[in-house]
């Protein structure tokens, strides 16, 4: 071999020397930096480790005990049921929350849970240190924070053990804290303790805490009634709830219900076909019900406005009751139409409030406090004191039937200038179109709503005696002693639900039922379900039952020929007798009808809520008083409130009542038939015209109440 061959072997050797040398060196530097990634990455999790083993031992001394610790008591949501067994209302305060067992919760939703949040649950004990050591990895080689290592026991202890106010705050001393008290629980807790209490507990976005909570919000459903598909965004809804809240970003919480389905697919919940069906499945959200039928919601205000006083707000909106009312839902439904039908105060004119009782036990049956609960949220019917009006002669009556004075007593209709002493004005009184009817009955003056007799025969009684009579129906409010308080004139007024209790005492035979609108009250003690109220009626005999009859013979008489039947025929229309009485207040600012059969009572109140503003000219109608719109909504009410109850016939007095005719006081001696014929004869005829008459000469100013 020649030397210049030897020379091009040595060259090619050299070439592939020096690229042997390149490619070892390159190799070399990836071997260190890996090994230094490694060596970092180790060092790492060792320092991370050796920090927690460290602080842990530094603090050991001082952990607490789990026995050191109360849980905080669930708030838990109250329902409210009507009378057949309809869920109306929820009350809760700030957490919705229902309190289920773990077999009331989809195997599906549990699943989920545990697949997203803390897959190896049944592996640990409360504290994973493998899930930490992870978690730390992964947030150090990102420069960020985006994993954390919370077991759901410790999520658990956070949500229970730790005060709201510190869990939110970022500190090592509350992780180790929970760390410890997670380790000491699941030492006295099974695994399904644990998750049932964490199911129960967690937070799910829109105000709904719990898996019950989260699946009524979200889909309208029980939560063992759940898609896997249901589930899957349920379970991923938990980690940061205002980010993947369905309603406000929809796309963001069907991408994160997909990660949840793959870790369920990857540990082996769910097969790849259902995966993939639950992949392609569209969010179809059904957003529970906020708030139920406005038809009910006076009557529940009253509900909640009663148990908050007698309970505590705390019990009700978060002690989990249940209540069960007396709202009857077809009465209700009834009540309501009944008003809409002849009021329309978003039109001008005046509202109107209805209170039906069952006059055998108290309960109330149906409410309408008003026209409109969202713009008016004042309840007439329990918190509406208005002048009763002519109404209020029913106490009157009842009263002189008490004291044995037949309703044929006969007294002088005329106008009175009545002496309230020295140095005060004389109370004036006069009848509405200041008609004067001579001597009449107090039957008649009962069915012509005579404010001249009525005064009379409160005095005669006394009027301390009328303010008795009325307490014990029912009439709640402080009486004035005064003449007036005989044709309605009140200080304080009387609600709509005190009149028609108080006439409900004279369908009931005499004896006064305590109004109530809660049968019962039942909440949970040990998984038992405890009654903690159950009404009992409260019974108040204030007259016998013939007494009572001898006050409804006379109230029939204003429905078949006084003011109730002046325009209409009541018993035609409702299809059964009934007895009542009309009531209007000074300038028509008050206008009632309150009227019953055996089986119910019903009041009615026209008014306007926030103003006391006269109703004339409305719609047409020179004036509203008792014997139109109150008297309408009642006859349109009763109609359809009675139509399933038995016709019954309302009570007549015996023959051994022995009421007798008053002779003295006021009233006419029967002897002095001859004066009375006189006297008859010299009083005007009312006139059968509803305009207004012209006053007499010298006239004093105007009744000081309206019609009848």
């Amino acid at each position: 071999m020649n030397r210049e061959g030897l020379v091009r072997m040595s060259r090619r050797r050299q070439r592939k020397y020096v690229k042997r040398q390149k490619r070892d060196r390159v190799w070399g530097y990836v071997r260190i930096a890996v090994i230094g990634l490694v060596s970092v990455f180790l060092l790492s999790v060792t320092s991370l480790l050796a920090l927690f083993g460290y602080t842990y031992a530094m603090v050991s001394e001082d952990l607490p005990e789990l026995d050191q610790y109360s849980a905080a008591e669930l708030a838990q949501t109250s329902i409210v049921y009507d009378s057949v067994g309809n869920v109306v209302d929820e009350l809760h305060g700030v957490q919705n929350r229902f309190v289920v067992g773990l077999d009331e919760i989809d195997s599906t939703l549990r699943d989920a849970v545990i697949a997203i949040e803390d897959h190896r649950f049944y592996d640990h004990r409360g504290v994973d240190l493998e899930a930490i050591g992870r978690a730390a990895g992964e947030n150090i080689s990102n420069l960020s924070v985006r994993q954390g290592g919370s077991t759901i026991t410790q999520q658990l202890i956070k949500n229970t053990y730790i005060a709201q106010g510190q869990r939110q705050i970022p500190s090592l001393t509350r992780k180790m804290t929970e760390a410890s008290l997670a380790w000491q629980y699941e030492e006295q807790h099974t695994k399904e303790e644990i998750l049932e209490q964490y199911m129960n507990t967690v937070y799910f976005g829109a105000n709904a805490y719990g898996a019950e909570a989260a699946a009524r919000t979200y889909f309208d459903k029980s939560a063992t009634e759940l898609t896997l598909a249901e589930s899957a965004l349920l379970a991923g809804v938990i980690n940061l709830p205002g980010t993947y809240d369905p309603f406000s970003d929809p796309e963001s919480a069907r991408a994160r219900r997909d990660v949840v389905l793959d870790r369920m697919l990857e540990y082996g919940y769910i097969t790849p076909q259902e995966h993939e069906e639950a992949i392609a499945q569209d969010l179809a959200l059904s957003r529970g019900q906020v708030e139920y039928e406005n038809d009910n919601q006076y009557f529940l205000d009253a509900v909640r406005k009663e148990l908050a006083e007698q309970y505590g707000d705390r019990a009700v909106y978060e002690g989990g009751l249940k209540i069960y009312t007396t709202l009857d839902p077809e009465l209700q439904g009834h009540a309501v139409t009944a008003v809409e039908k002849v009021v329309a105060p978003e039109s001008g004119d005046p509202s109107a409030s209805l209170v039906s009782v069952e006059p055998s036990t108290g309960a109330v049956k149906a409410m309408v406090g008003g026209s409109d609960f969202e713009q008016v949220k004042f309840n007439l019917a329990t918190q509406g004191k208005r002048q009763p009006g002519s109404s209020f002669k029913m106490f009157v009556l009842a009263e002189a039937i008490r004291q044995g004075i037949s309703p044929d007593t006969v007294y002088t209709s005329k106008n009175l200038n009545i002496d309230m002493g020295v140095g005060a004005a004389p109370y004036r009184v006069y009848n509405y179109n200041y008609v004067e009817r001579g001597p009449v009955s107090l039957k008649t003056a009962t069915e012509q709503s005579d404010n001249t007799v009525y005064v009379q025969l409160a005095q005669d009684l006394g009027l301390e005696n009328v303010a008795a009579t009325a307490n014990n129906f029912g009439l709640g409010s402080t009486l004035d002693i005064y003449p007036a308080m005989a044709i309605g004139g009140l200080g304080e007024g009387a609600t709509p639900l005190e009149m028609a209790s108080s006439y409900s005492t004279l369908a009931n035979g005499g004896t006064h039922m305590e109004p109530y609108l809660v049968e019962r009250v039942t909440g949970e003690q040990d998984g038992e379900e405890v009654t903690v109220q159950k009404r009992e009626p409260q019974g108040t005999e204030v007259l016998t039952r013939d007494q009572a009859a001898a006050v409804t013979q006379t109230l029939r008489g204003v429905v078949e020929r006084g003011t109730a039947g002046r325009y209409r025929n009541l018993d035609a229309e409702i299809g059964r007798p009934s007895a009542g009485k009309t009531g209007t207040t000074e300038l028509f600012v008050d206008a009632w009808y309150i009227g019953y059969v055996p089986q119910l009572a019903t009041s009615v109140w026209v008014g306007y809520p926030e103003e006391r503003q006269s109703m004339v000219y409305v719609r047409g109608f020179p004036e509203i008083n008792g014997e139109n719109f109150p008297l309408d909504i009642w006859s349109l009410y009763m109609q359809e409130a009675t139509k399933e109850l038995p016709v019954q016939e309302l009570d007549t007095p015996s023959r051994n009542l022995g009421l007798g005719i008053k002779t003295d006081g006021r009233s006419y001696n029967g002897k002095e038939s001859a004066r009375v014929a006189q006297e008859r004869a010299n009083f005007r005829k009312p006139s059968p015209s509803k305009e207004p008459q012209k006053p007499p000469v010298n006239a004093p100013p105007p009744p000081i109440y309206g019609p009848p």
